[in-house]
């Protein structure tokens, strides 16, 4: 019991000191810009031993852009961060974008990365400007979010009407 604990807390202190990489910086920037190299999307990972948060996937890896090729590439039992350019139309027909920052944390994810990724987000989010935070546990409701025509909807649960 006290190797593991002890184990669990110095893997949790070095995602206190998880700073954005160098080449995360640059990614974040391509995704925020407009131009040739812009990306839609990007998807970061902690590297616990390197205590630092690093690119792991990007919309340029990937053939499916949009939100659906940031949800197919999200690992199911891993916590991920993303940063999504949301481009829409408003109501008078104009199209406007919107960055979010999406913490992904699988309710089934190994509870150490849940503790881990919990830790370094508010830093890692206040360190990136323009955004707007948005959490999921679920794949289907990042998809639902963004109007996906990928996404399904919810079913009402016929438990929850039972006494």
């Amino acid at each position: 019991f006290g190797v593991c604990r002890l184990e669990l807390s110095v893997t949790m202190s070095s995602a206190t000191f998880a700073s954005p990489s160098q080449d995360t910086k640059k990614i974040f920037k391509r995704v925020k810009l407009r131009g040739k190299k812009k990306l839609d999307w990007a998807i970061f990972k902690i590297d616990v031993k390197a205590g630092e948060i690093v690119p792991d996937l990007t919309s340029a890896d990937e053939k499916v852009k949009g939100i659906d090729g940031l949800v197919k590439c999200l690992h199911n039992l891993q916590p991920r961060y993303a940063v999504f350019d949301h481009e829409f139309k408003t109501k008078d027909g104009r199209m406007t974008s919107k960055l979010f920052f999406i913490a992904f944390t699988p309710d089934n994810a190994n509870q150490t990365d849940r503790v881990i990724y919990s830790q370094a987000l508010k830093p890692f989010r206040e360190s990136l400007t323009g955004i707007h935070p948005a959490s999921f546990t679920e794949k289907n409701e990042i998809l639902l979010k963004f109007g996906s025509s990928n996404a399904q909807e919810e079913e009402e649960d016929e438990d929850e009407d039972f006494d």
